[in-house]
């Protein structure tokens, strides 16, 4: 079977004529003229084939030039222009075709078809090229029928596709209802042009319907190429012959290079303006001594330290496969895998070409599996050397025809399966929210709709179905909108508009949105005009209140709200926002002097990030679980020991200062939280030389009440840390067991810092001043 080049070769002939320059017969309220329309449709051209095509070669011949440049001029071919030849497409013929005027001449469109032809012959000789012709014209100059036999089989013998962009053109069923005798010159070379196409296998598009379909944007086209060609084993005696597709690979914005601006203004031509660019290292004790690059080594952070690792370490620390593989594990019922569980790039896995057996096979498999909804767990090495993957296969059935014409050819079916990874338990994310069920009985009520309100939703839902949105009202006619198969990445469609405005005006601005582009990020008018009604009932059943927005304090003009904020104080105390009135009296003293000036804009000093994380720097007595937590949080600087060290003050404090076991409870969960911080920050003999501490301060002692609180409460009894929860500590579980078990010796009382200058009540008093 012969393989299709994927490389086109493309002669536009352009009419630029006399009769391009005259009123559109047809349409006078078009405010452009034929030729400007034909130069779009020419200019959209090449620019679908920069962007999408760039393998493709282009031409571009005028018609109706007042000079004559082509290779057959000498034959008689006159006022027939070759403007470029055949070869990439470049930002020069661009720029030619901006600043392209109008012909001051007639020319022949055969003539032109035969002196294209031509040009195709010599370039695609003996190469293995599709080849087409674009005529752009509106038919109005005179066209010579001579020797068209000989054209219409020379367009046969080379296999050129014809393409005719009829510019102000008689509609075809308007043409029918005219009779033959009052057919103007124009009306009969359009039916000839119509006849000349329908003989040669072409087709003839009207301007406007071209203009649609190029301005249009669409998705870049790519090669058939396998990702995989090997066996599905099934067992060790099953295997059955695949190939892999890609069929779904996310498209990111082309690569950008750097470019020399300084070699662009000096160099007058320049033969690149690639930068290049150098990477130099010095050492950090020594900054005159520079490091090579193989005495680098990359390093991993674990905890505060990096970990050195070499490249021969790193090729140990990588998994490889021996062999590539598709290898299945089991199979699982397809309702069991969530669609959230799809990660990375789809690939479509079909039998191999031409083996009958593995056909058979790989289709009763993908019947079975639709019979029994069930999907395949595979294990995938594309290549050899490569990590494997977990994933799963769904089985698809596709008809090749859908139309309603090929009632009469026997229907043809594609049987594949669909690939996609699955996520490892580190891959997937879990998140407690509340739940919104209206059978949990932890729902809150107000959470719960009414039954108006359910209504309200699902109308609004229904309304804005986008399944049946497309159409006209009609069923039959309903289409489904935004089909990821027609609908287009707008950012890179954004991109290469404003990569081609400024290829052409370097210069200029970025040039506005597209109305094409903006239909994809824009609700659809006609689903908004349907669905007003359900969006104002919703609007109802559901009211909003507006909240405070502490961000405009500042920013608000009103003299109301200003005085507001000048009569409060802001600050932070024990992690939190303390709004306190100002009283004018505690600035003076009796004798009416100055006693101090306060910042009226204190709130000014407090943002976002402030709020979140609190900027902690104490552990306070009303709420040390959290400030411990903050401490422990904070990333712009280490206070893990500080945090530690004022957490075990704070727990002897309230210990110590408990009437009987009133802050029993309080220092019960401190030491929890400190307790799991020390495991998640690998500071497990700080926290175990505590707890000994604790226990020669109270057990068999005044507090030995507390010592028992948090040793007999199970299962929540306080523990030390074994090297079975933290790798930091050196005490085994059965040596952190014994220590529990074991009765206190008279050893001597550790001086711990007790300190208590910071009282409860005092901490009470200074979050209200």
């Amino acid at each position: 079977m012969a393989t299709i080049s994927s490389k086109e070769a493309v002669v536009i002939v352009l009419d630029v004529g006399i009769g391009m320059t005259s009123v559109l017969s047809n349409n006078n309220n078009n405010e452009t003229s034929p030729i400007e329309d034909a130069l779009r449709s020419v200019t959209l051209l090449y620019q679908q084939k920069l962007i999408y095509s760039k393998k493709d070669e282009l031409g571009l011949v005028l018609i109706g030039t007042k000079g004559t440049k082509n290779n057959l001029q000498d034959d008689g071919y006159q006022h027939i222009t070759v403007a470029s030849d055949i070869e990439e497409p470049s930002i020069e013929t661009l720029k030619y075709l901006e600043n392209l005027g109008p012909g001051e001449s007639k020319g022949d469109v055969i003539d032109s078809l035969i002196v294209a032809m031509d040009m195709l012959i010599k370039r695609t000789e003996n190469k293995k090229y599709q080849k087409r012709i674009f005529l752009v014209t509106n038919a109005k100059d005179p066209i010579n029928t001579d020797d068209l036999t000989i054209v219409k089989d020379q367009f046969k013998k080379i296999d050129v596709k014809l393409n005719i962009i009829g510019v102000d053109f008689t509609d075809e069923e308007e043409l029918k209802k005219i009779n033959n005798k009052n057919f103007t010159n124009k009306q009969k070379n359009e039916i000839f042009l119509r006849e000349f196409a329908d003989s040669v296998d072409g087709v003839l598009v009207p301007v406007k319907q071209a203009l649609e379909m190029m301005s249009f944007f669409r998705s870049q086209s790519v090669l058939q190429r396998t990702s995989f060609r090997g066996a599905l084993e099934i067992s060790p005696e099953l295997k059955i012959p695949v190939w892999g597709f890609l069929k779904m690979k996310q498209q990111n914005l082309p690569t950008l290079k750097k470019i020399s601006v300084l070699a662009q203004e000096k160099i007058p031509t320049p033969t690149t303006l690639d930068v290049t660019q150098e990477t130099f290292f010095y050492s950090i004790t020594d900054p005159d001594q520079e490091i090579s690059k193989d005495d680098l080594l990359k390093g991993y952070k674990y905890g505060k330290s990096l970990i050195p690792f070499s490249k021969i370490d790193e090729s140990q620390l990588k998994y490889s496969s021996a062999s590539r593989c598709l290898k299945v594990l089991g199979f699982v019922d397809r309702d069991s895998i969530p669609l959230y569980y799809n990660m990375g790039c789809s690939e479509m896995f079909v039998a191999a070409p031409k083996d009958k057996q593995a056909e058979q096979s790989l289709s009763a498999f993908i019947r079975g599996m639709i019979e029994t909804n069930q999907a395949m767990l595979v294990r995938y090495v594309k290549t050899m050397g490569s990590a494997p993957y977990l994933g799963y296969m769904i089985p698809k059935i596709k008809s090749y025809n859908d139309d309603d014409e090929n009632d009469g050819i026997e229907e043809k079916f594609i049987e594949c399966l669909y690939f996609n990874h699955l996520p490892l338990a580190d891959d997937i994310r879990q998140y407690q929210f509340p739940s919104l069920s209206l059978k949990n009985p932890l729902t809150r009520k107000s959470f719960i709709p009414n039954k108006e309100q359910l209504d309200a939703t699902q109308q609004l839902i229904d309304s804005m179905d986008l399944m049946g949105g497309g159409g006209d009202g009609d069923e039959e006619e309903s289409i489904q909108m935004l089909k990821p198969s027609f609908t287009y990445n707008p950012l890179l469609q954004h991109f290469y508009q404003c990569l081609h405005h400024r290829s052409l005006h370097p210069n200029s601005l970025i040039p506005k949105l597209d109305p094409i582009i903006s239909q994809y990020i824009n609700p659809d008018e006609q689903i908004l005009e349907k669905s007003k009604n359900s969006i104002k009932e919703f609007y109802l059943k559901f009211p909003l209140t507006k909240s405070i927005n502490f961000n405009k304090l500042n920013n608000n003009n009103n003299q109301q709200q200003q005085q507001q904020q000048q009569s409060l104080k802001y600050y932070w105390k024990d992690g939190v926002l303390i709004g306190e009135e100002i009283n004018l009296d505690s600035y003076v003293t009796d004798d009416g002097s100055e006693f101090k000036k306060r910042k009226i804009n204190d709130f000014s000093e407090f943002s976002l990030n402030k709020l979140i994380s609190g900027y902690v720097n104490e552990v306070g007595t009303i709420n040390p679980v959290q400030n411990f937590k903050d401490m422990l949080n904070r990333r712009d600087v280490d206070l893990v020991d500080k945090a530690i060290t004022l957490m075990k003050e704070r727990i002897i404090q309230l210990v110590n200062d408990s009437l009987k076991e009133q802050y029993y409870q309080k220092a019960f969960e401190c030491i929890k939280e400190l307790r799991n911080g020390c495991i998640r920050e690998s500071e497990a003999d700080s926290f175990n030389s505590f707890i000994k501490d604790i226990r020669s301060l109270y057990e068999n002692k005044k507090k030995d009440d507390f010592w028992k609180y948090i040793t007999t409460n199970q299962p929540y009894a306080i523990n030390l840390i074994s090297e079975d929860e933290c790798d930091s500590s050196s005490i085994s579980k059965d040596e952190a067991n014994e220590f529990l078990n074991r009765k206190q010796s008279n050893t001597q009382t550790p001086q711990i810092n007790t300190n208590t200058n910071t009282d409860s009540v005092d901490d009470l008093f200074d979050q209200i001043e």
